[in-house]
């Protein structure tokens, strides 16, 4: 196989393609999306490799770190659905619906043989790479992963849960960056109660609004506007990625989004009268993860182990299911410096 997947989670495409980790000699890094378990090492491929990635990532990054990002010449956007040529490659990135700027990476080599990686990705997807091996996500890589519902009618009981919670008093909303937006543009024209963020939420609102999402007004909590609200009873707080979470929650109704540990045939579980789960995810199911791949053509699939606990059990179900060649990653670790 022309790709690996190194202990440090670092994607080898061929032996000119990193994606989402540094790897010593590689010219080029792909930066998928700016989950923080795709970022590592991100300061050495700064100083060593050229870096491709889509315009929103690259404006979520300045958001959180700002520094010298927008004025390195070794960081490039690339336009979703345009192929380039770097390095004697043909890259392509294509839109995956994780997260605002998530891709799905498309490399062919100097020899013609054309490698990918998924990402985490979401699924319908209106466009998927088309290679002969690629490198797969599998957070939900277990047979028993199959959603019974689906994430409209998730979203259609968070809505629900909030506009009959907000009735009674505060409620607290959690999830990780990419689901958190996505629910609350969901509550725009629904819910006239105000919403408060952290000053790192509103900056990344922005940007979310500028790539065409439809977002509620938003008060940043360190304003006078919002200190006022949060002593009338009646809001909604929004705890992000690096938020500091609520302590005090008794008058509150608390909702987190998100799938893991989450029921199959049922979007929400309830842990008491104001504690709730609703299965929001920007994840494929099981089902959905084979679709993938037999949409993309590939015959040779390594399943990521770095980052989801299920990639044995995915590639004994891709070699069953749809008679590829297919492995786990073995997740050896290299020393980049050096070897």
């Amino acid at each position: 196989m022309q790709i690996d997947v190194l202990g440090s989670g670092a994607i080898q495409l061929g032996n000119i393609v990193s994606c989402d980790g540094f790897i010593y000699g590689y010219p080029i890094r792909v930066q998928t999306h700016i989950h923080k378990d795709h970022m590592d090492d991100f300061d050495s491929s700064k100083g060593y490799q050229h870096i491709l990635m889509s315009q929103p990532t690259l404006d979520l990054l300045i958001a959180e770190y700002n520094g010298d990002l927008p004025y390195r010449e070794n960081i490039e956007v690339v336009r979703l659905g345009e192929t380039i040529s770097a390095e004697n490659c043909q890259i392509l990135l294509l839109d995956n619906k994780h997260m605002l700027g998530s891709v799905q990476v498309e490399v062919t080599l100097p020899d013609g043989l054309r490698c990918g990686y998924s990402g985490d990705f979401a699924w319908p997807l209106e466009e998927v790479i088309k290679v002969d091996e690629l490198v797969l996500d599998s957070t939900y890589g277990s047979p028993d992963s199959v959603r019974k519902f689906t994430q409209e009618a998730a979203i259609t009981c968070f809505l629900d849960l909030v506009v009959n919670q907000i009735k009674a008093g505060p409620v607290l909303i959690a999830a990780h960056r990419g689901i958190l937006q996505r629910a609350i543009s969901c509550l725009d024209g629904v819910i006239k109660d105000p919403i408060i963020a952290s000053p790192l939420l509103c900056k990344e609102w922005k940007i979310y609004q500028e790539h065409g999402y439809h977002l509620p007004k938003i008060l940043e909590a360190n304003t006078k506007e919002a200190k006022l609200v949060l002593t009338e009873g009646r809001y909604i707080r929004l705890f992000g990625t690096g938020d500091r979470p609520p302590t005090n929650t008794n008058e509150a109704t608390s909702i987190t989004l998100n799938a893991s540990m989450g029921r199959l045939d049922n979007p929400v579980v309830e842990y008491s009268e104001n504690a709730f789960r609703v299965a929001l995810s920007d994840h494929a199911d099981y089902k959905e993860t084979l679709e993938y791949v037999r949409t993309t053509g590939a015959q040779k699939v390594m399943t990521d182990t770095t980052r989801g606990r299920h990639g044995v059990e995915l590639a004994q179900a891709l070699k069953r299911e749809l008679g590829i060649e297919a492995q786990s990653s073995a997740n050896k670790y290299v020393r980049e410096w050096g070897r």
